[in-house]
């Protein structure tokens, strides 16, 4: 192998690299920059749990919007889906999922929780929460 066909090889491979790191990173800006999670917080209510969820939208619409959040209880743990939410105009939004009494009552109480936001079936931002 010649010196010159070993730096074009190089030349490729440092060419490669960097085109694969600009497309990451301009596909994970693009999905970050349409809505993120703000806040989650769990409050007790009737025995059972509703996790509110603040989160902000950048777009001036936004549709197929879906919330899941993962619970451990002490004996097991669960996820909970929201609804697919459509047509949601630019600023700070609200939703809850509510969880009933009789999960804890049968699997104990919430220790931590982890609320992922998915837009059009890509998770785009998660949080945990103790």
């Amino acid at each position: 192998m010649t010196k010159a066909h070993a730096l074009y090889k190089r030349i490729a491979i440092v060419t490669a690299i960097l085109i694969a790191a600009i497309f990451f990173m301009r596909v994970d800006n693009c999905a970050a920059s349409d809505i993120s999670i703000k806040s989650a917080m769990k409050v007790h209510v009737m025995g059972g749990y509703v996790i509110f969820i603040n989160y902000e939208t950048y777009d001036k619409w936004i549709d197929g919007v879906l919330f899941e959040v993962h619970c451990k209880f002490e004996k097991k743990d669960f996820t909970f889906t929201s609804s697919s939410i459509s047509n949601i105009e630019r600023g700070w939004h609200k939703t809850q999922i509510a969880i009933a009494d009789v999960i804890k009552k049968r699997y104990g109480s919430l220790r931590s929780y982890e609320v992922e936001l998915y837009k059009n079936g890509v998770l785009v931002d998660s949080k945990k929460y103790l």
